[in-house]
């Protein structure tokens, strides 16, 4: 369930490139509603590419994303369409976590069991 209460702003009041904008010019109530319009596509995203991970896992990836938005808010990495520049940071911040799988399936296989 979403609290979108706690902006005034309507999805269709505000286009991808003013929410960028103004993300990257600080304003908080533009990442909380950035958020909330958001969060549930990374996490479905981060569910998808972790699949057979744990739930820390996932909420530790949504977590990351979410910080990197807000973190590189100043440079030129954030933009538009967001969707994607999400799909790419969900996949830049599951890698660890695939990698360590990764490892964890070849000792497997190595070891026979």
């Amino acid at each position: 369930m979403k609290n979108k209460t706690i902006l005034s702003v309507d999805k269709n009041d505000m286009p991808e490139d003013v929410l960028i904008s103004r993300i990257k010019a600080g304003e908080t109530q533009a990442y909380k509603y950035f958020f909330w319009e958001y969060c549930d596509y990374i996490n479905l995203l981060s569910r998808a590419l972790l699949d057979g991970r744990g739930d820390e896992e996932t909420k530790a990836v949504v977590r990351a994303v979410m910080q990197e938005v807000w973190n590189q808010r100043k440079t030129g990495r954030l933009k538009a369409p967001l969707k994607t520049f999400l799909y790419q940071e969900v996949y830049r911040q599951s890698q660890p976590y695939l990698a360590h799988k990764k490892e964890k399936s070849l000792f497997k296989k190595f070891l026979g069991r």
